[in-house]
């Protein structure tokens, strides 16, 4: 018996065709929740990473819950849950003073609890140059020498589009492979860099100056906008990931009002700050890092800059201040706001690497519950402080609860940077031959989901029994470009008797997918949505 429902829906993507699957799984395949992914919960505590330091810079780990206060809009609360966590491991007089989302994110080792860290490292390439990157690689090397097993760490790079250099991972021989392949490859910042010359001096010489600014401030808004686009979606792979998330963003910077610079360069008031902006974009990307419980380390890749470089035969058109003070915003900002620190001023990052690695293991849990929150508000501002003198208590700043909805989301971002996840039961994916569709260069090919009945919860529903699930399709391009993921809910509505009989066949959803020509990785992710468990499937095949 197989209960089918069949989409009409064509999912215009950039997608596939080819290949069967294997046959449905049985019930007693069902797996168990994958290490390193989050358990699907509802969150009744806000959670914060606290790090504090003294004057001197350097850890402080005998502060006391009374010596910590949190202020939610505004508002004063008390602490529910105080823990610290040193080298990883959680210390306290019991588990009971530890938050009880938290404690169910650390992995146990005896009568230790564990806090697993996952690191992310974007390399945004669309503005780095090859000397700037240098310096962060040799910090890079050393820092992946010193993870522990139970760390695991993804290397990302966004040149044009996002390609995942290496999938998490705790393979220290896989991560250096990845810097040493990643940094053979030149980042597009060259031809940003030339763009921005050409055009300086086209402009100077010109007499349609204005026309040159917008046109240039234009393309300079699509670069980063892209940038923001790609630096959201990999938070939301990371919120995925269960334990400490940290994300080091590698840039030079991105401008907030693009052209701006561009335009003070040449003595141009045309623009003003508000005709380009990606301010928006930046905002959902902060709010997306706080909402995931990611503390953002941000890198100037530049190192000690001078507003003339030895390679330069003419002084740069813009001073290195002005230059500084606009692509350093969203850096600095970003930092601050999430409880990262900005790395800066140096040409050397072994040290800023030390500190964050031991502000990654040691530092305090600290929670308050939802109750005291007011519930219309979807985003809370946070503040952290200390009573004891000379001491600096560093956290993120805001505090959002993510839908359920928006947390399957994150499953498939992570499954789309991540060629071999799975999910908390098995997703089977067939793809059949591709036909000529759906535009020049594009193909349509069929496809079916196939899932066991048994990895779903029924309800009773007047007499019946009512399953609820969502059925999101995406995929994935060997350029690294990713479509948008959009589900489609289901309502599997049968007879007890009918159930009973039908406990081991599938469910199977089918219909077609637009795709692009190429080899693509298809990914299908279904959620039981009365428990948001969420199953995971992929096949990869080549587009003819």
């Amino acid at each position: 018996m197989h209960v089918a429902l069949h989409s009409r829906h064509v999912f215009a993507m950039l997608l596939l065709p080819a290949l069967a699957f294997a046959l449905p799984a049985r019930a007693a395949d069902v797996l168990p929740g994958m290490p390193g992914v989050r358990a699907a919960i509802d969150v009744t505590v806000m959670d914060l990473d606290v790090v504090a330091t003294g004057r001197d810079g350097r850890n402080v780990p005998d502060l006391t819950r009374a010596e910590i206060s949190v202020a939610v809009d505004g508002k004063p609360l008390p602490l529910d849950y105080f823990v610290r966590v040193e080298a990883g491991q959680l210390h306290g007089p019991d588990l009971a003073t530890a938050s009880p989302d938290f404690i169910l994110e650390t992995t146990a080792a005896g009568a230790d609890r564990y806090v697993p860290r996952q690191f992310l490292v974007f390399f945004d390439d669309e503005h780095l140059l090859p000397f700037d990157r240098k310096r962060v690689f040799e910090g890079l090397r050393d820092f992946v020498t010193r993870l522990s097993p139970s760390d695991s760490m993804a290397i990302l790079s966004y040149n044009v589009s996002l390609h995942v250099i290496t999938p998490f991972t705790s393979s220290k021989e896989t991560l250096l492979d990845g810097l040493s392949r990643l940094e053979k490859v030149a980042p597009r910042g060259l031809f940003w860099d030339s763009q921005y010359r050409q055009d300086v001096n086209l402009a100077r010489r010109s007499r349609s100056r204005d026309s040159i600014i917008r046109n240039y401030s234009e393309q300079i808004r699509g670069r980063e906008k892209g940038t923001l686009d790609e630096l959201k979606r990999a938070f939301a792979a990371l919120a995925a990931r269960s334990g400490k998330r940290v994300v080091f963003w590698v840039s030079s910077g991105i401008e907030l009002r693009p052209g701006q610079t561009f335009a003070n360069a040449l003595s141009s008031s045309l623009l003003n700050q508000f005709d380009y902006s990606v301010v928006e974009e930046f905002r959902a990307v902060v709010a997306e890092a706080n909402r995931s419980g990611i503390t953002v380390h941000a890198f100037d890749a530049r190192g000690l800059a001078t507003d003339v470089d030895a390679s330069e035969s003419t002084t740069s058109p813009v001073t290195g201040f002005a230059a500084d003070v606009n692509r350093r915003e969203a850096l600095a900002e970003t930092a601050e706001e999430t409880g990262g620190v900005l790395v800066q001023n140096r040409n050397t990052f072994g040290g800023a690497l030390e500190r964050i690695y031991q502000e990654s293991s040691s530092y305090y849990s600290i929670g308050v519950t939802l109750t005291a929150l007011d519930p219309k508000k979807t985003d809370h501002a946070v503040r952290v402080t200390s009573i004891r003198p000379n001491v600096t208590l560093r956290a993120r700043r805001a505090y959002g609860a993510k839908t359920a909805d928006e947390s399957a989301g994150d499953r498939m971002e992570l499954a789309l940077v991540t060629p071999d996840a799975r999910g908390e039961f098995p997703v089977a994916l067939a793809i059949g031959p591709a036909k000529k569709g759906g535009g020049i260069g594009h193909r349509i090919a069929p496809f079916k989901v196939s899932v066991p009945l048994s990895a779903f919860t029924f309800l009773d529903e007047g007499g019946r029994k009512k399953a609820v699930v969502d059925v999101t399709l995406a995929a994935v391009e060997d350029s690294g470009a990713r479509s948008n993921a959009v589900p489609d809910r289901q309502t599997i509505l049968l007879d007890a008797a009918a159930l009973a009989k039908a406990e081991h066949e599938p469910f199977v959803y089918t219909g077609e997918v637009k795709s692009r020509k190429g080899n693509m990785r298809f990914v299908a992710t279904v959620r039981d949505v009365a428990t948001n468990r969420i199953g995971v499937g992929s096949a990869s095949v080549r587009v003819e």
